[in-house]
């Protein structure tokens, strides 16, 4: 999904996707070529359209340090954020339970004692997926979204479960390998209209990503590419166009390098003047670091770090 907010880069991302075999065949293409068809990723949802790109300009977190901690056995996981505007410590624990093939129970608590769980159910039904999040003793916190892909086509539904509540729907279509088309809509359960909608497309030419989007009831126009320029470099540009009273036009570049030593560096530059900086590197097995700088136009500074432990 194509966003407006292009000045800033995220520290951590990871991209997921739908693997399956390509429907189309041609005699004399390359080996490259074949290997490239077995590992492509179809888009298989809405939000999977742009989302490389998306991660290449998505936000820095600065102002806070973050410390994740997973243990293998039956330790909980540890999230714990230490946040310098407001002065304070956030600490999370959570711990994951298999109820069967499929299912399972994530309990969330707090020092403070507020506790919550999230459930999933995948694949009880081919192609559907169910997850309650911020289940409590008061059900109506709740929201639950769902999942249903059927060949080339994969749609979603989420919303809060207090009645009353907005549901945000999706659907994707893979028109073929290459190319997906999708929209969103907010549907409102008062009026039962549309409050606000998205259209967005996909195509892949090789290693470069075109795509498009236009949201905010048409008054917003995004474009954007984004190319694996080697095997450990990539880069990503969109330009933004709002047509309101003013028609105003921003755009933000994005380079990620991973180096000789394993590091991975990114830098992303806006026309806002806002530079961000990340820098990911492993401290030994298990350990990752990530610091994150950001650079304004007024020569201020802000950082901000992340940690991950895995053992």
């Amino acid at each position: 999904m194509i966003h407006g907010n292009d000045h800033v880069l995220t520290c951590k991302a990871h991209s997921r996707g739908i693997h399956r075999r390509g429907r189309r065949h041609h005699h004399g293409t390359s080996a490259r070529d074949e290997t490239k068809k077995k590992t492509r990723t179809i888009i298989m949802f809405f939000d999977d359209i742009a989302k490389s790109l998306s991660e290449l300009l998505n936000p820095v977190d600065v102002g806070t340090t973050t410390i994740d901690a997973a243990a293998k056995g039956a330790a909980p996981k540890l999230h714990v954020d230490v946040n310098t505007g407001a002065s304070m410590i956030a600490i999370d624990a959570s711990k994951t339970i298999e109820i069967t093939d499929g299912v399972s129970i994530e309990a969330c608590g707090t020092p403070a004692g507020d506790l919550s769980a999230n459930v999933e159910a995948n694949g009880l039904v081919s192609g559907f997926d169910l997850k309650l999040t911020g289940v409590t003793a008061d059900a109506s916190s709740a929201s639950v979204g769902a999942k249903f892909s059927m060949d080339s086509l994969g749609v979603t539904a989420d919303g809060a479960l207090k009645a009353g509540s907005d549901v945000t729907a999706t659907a994707c279509y893979a028109v073929d390998d290459n190319l997906a088309v999708g929209a969103s809509a907010v549907v409102s359960s008062a009026s039962g209209g549309v409050s606000a909608w998205s259209i967005a497309a996909q195509r892949v030419d090789g290693p470069t990503t075109l795509s498009t989007s236009v949201t905010d009831g048409g008054n917003t126009l995004a474009v954007g590419v984004n190319s694996e320029l080697d095997a450990n470099t990539s880069a990503g540009l969109r330009a933004t166009l709002n047509m309101g009273e003013r028609n105003t036009l921003g755009f933000a570049l994005a380079v990620s390098k991973k180096l000789s030593s394993g590091d991975v560096a990114r830098v992303v530059y806006a026309n806002s003047g806002d530079t961000d900086i990340a820098y990911n590197t492993t401290l030994c097995k298990g350990a990752d670091v990530t610091a994150c700088l950001r650079l304004t136009k007024n020569n201020s500074y802000k950082t901000g770090f992340q940690v991950s432990l895995n053992n």
